[in-house]
């Protein structure tokens, strides 16, 4: 689609669908307020609440006028709490209403494909939109093919049409298309459109606040959630939002006032608040603080089955500067330092010689459950030569971490940069032979590392990388000296 073409498809858009947004206002002028008060609690964030009183409003009167917005919004809160259950239930009662009411029918066909498209039922969802080509004017219909064609990477608009655009998710789902295609200037109209006729509604300020952190405009950031914490006081996103964006203007001072007001609020066990306030701390050097946010924040996650390794990071360097010369009590016990070969990708290897020396000097990477604090990490890739493939070292790591479990990738570990090799280090190291498959799948628990390109060095490799590293500075003098003959070990 032509940039112009759809531009002017845009401005007809808001121009037909001036003063058409069905707003809390409107909804009270026209004798269902429930909506309205709905629609606030969904741009508050409080979408269970959101939910109950939609449940609510269509069991008092089921064929009110508005219903179709109403199962609209219920459909999107459930949405929001991953409620599935809810979800399916909704999809039932919403075929046996088609049933009942022939008259309305498509509009219910729809909204059940939007349920199958949130319950990610894909095929069903697509083979429904379909089935709604032949209606154009329904924009039920024109959103749940808008929907599905953005999750399919396809280049249209199916909500731009002659059909102007009342409820409020419709205008949603065309805004986030236009964002999510880079149509800026189009998007720009659809948002002024939505606060023109509903200054309260929390989209544009949502996009605002997204675009200025996309720029890096942090303190404008800052004011556009402070907007919204003051439209909307009881929200956590915003307010959490407000403080991110003081963290990354380096306004911590600030950043903590609003997370404190948060824990006053009785939000001490939002895991993102409590992480965020240790970063915090940690950035004004209140390491005791720090150190007990982050680890209340770490157990919090644990328990939630949710990834931490994000959290862990930092609360190893406050750890380790609490413990200062301390002994960290994690090494108490003498233990043997085991040595591994992390197998790297062409491109990986050729990030990590090209990087800068800041952007690898910490590491996270799933190696495992095995590595243990001091132990050193190869990375490296093979090489064709005349000679046959051999390794070719580029950094040496040190694992600076217990492994930490996350749910999709397995353990993770942290590693620190102890050196980098820019032109690799030579050497000719042998790989066991593959075990049996059987005994593959028996040791698959144990040698999950090996999943990840991650293998232990025995002792004699260990001699081999040494005599190499020897031998290489042995080399690089006598190439000064006109000798290139190589003295590369092997195995």
């Amino acid at each position: 689609m032509m940039r112009a073409h759809l531009l002017s498809r845009v401005q007809h858009t808001c121009e037909i669908s001036q003063r058409t947004l069905l707003t809390p206002d409107k909804a009270y002028a026209q004798g269902f307020g429930g909506y309205g008060e709905a629609l606030r609690l969904m741009w508050s964030g409080q979408y269970a609440s959101a939910a109950s009183h939609a449940a609510a409003i269509l069991a008092e009167d089921p064929d009110m006028n508005g219903r179709f917005a109403v199962i609209r919004l219920w459909i999107e809160a459930m949405a929001e709490q991953a409620d599935r259950p809810s979800l399916r239930l909704v999809k039932e009662m919403l075929l046996t209403l088609g049933r009942a009411n022939p008259e309305d029918q498509v509009t219910y066909f729809a909204l059940r494909g939007l349920v199958h498209y949130e319950l990610d039922e894909l095929d069903a969802a697509r083979f429904m939109a379909k089935c709604c080509d032949d209606e154009p004017a329904n924009p039920y219909c024109l959103e749940l093919q808008q929907l599905v064609a953005n999750r399919d990477g396809h280049l249209s608009f199916p909500l731009l049409s002659a059909a102007p655009l009342v409820d409020y998710y419709h205008w949603q789902t065309i805004a986030r298309s236009l964002l999510s295609t880079g149509h800026r200037d189009e998007l720009n109209l659809i948002l002024s459109c939505i606060r023109e006729q509903c200054p309260v509604a929390s989209l544009s300020h949502l996009f605002e606040y997204h675009l200025c952190i996309e720029a890096g405009f942090y303190a404008a950031a800052a004011l556009v959630a402070e907007r919204m914490t003051e439209l909307y006081p009881d929200s956590v996103d915003y307010r959490y939002f407000q403080a991110y964006a003081l963290f990354e203007d380096a306004d911590y001072p600030a950043a903590r006032k609003v997370l404190a007001k948060l824990l006053a609020d009785g939000h001490g066990d939002d895991a993102e608040v409590i992480g965020l306030l240790g970063h915090t701390h940690a950035k004004l050097g209140n390491s005791e603080e720090a150190a007990r946010c982050l680890q209340r924040a770490v157990s919090l996650l644990k328990s939630q089955g949710l990834p931490y390794s994000h959290l862990s990071l930092e609360l190893s360097d406050v750890e380790e500067e609490l413990r200062g010369d301390e002994l960290d009590p994690t090494l108490t016990m003498p233990q043997q330092t085991r040595k591994w070969l992390i197998n790297l990708s062409p491109r990986r290897y050729n990030e990590l010689v090209m990087s800068s020396t800041d952007a690898i000097e910490r590491l996270l990477r799933p190696m495992g459950p095995e590595p243990r604090l001091g132990d050193i990490c190869f990375f490296a890739t093979t090489t064709k030569s005349p000679q046959g493939s051999q390794w070719k070292i580029v950094a040496i790591y040190m694992v600076d971490s217990l492994p930490m479990w996350h749910p999709v990738d397995g353990y993770h570990s942290v590693l620190r940069l102890v050196a980098r090799l820019p032109d690799g280090l030579p050497v000719d190291i042998e790989m066991a032979d593959d075990l049996p498959s059987s005994e593959t799948n028996r040791m698959h628990k144990r040698d999950q590392h090996i999943t990840y390109g991650v293998y232990e060095l025995d002792n004699y490799a260990i001699d081999i990388i040494e005599e190499a590293v020897h031998l290489s500075r042995e080399d690089m003098i006598e190439r000064r000296r006109g000798s290139a003959q190589s003295r590369r070990p092997t195995a």
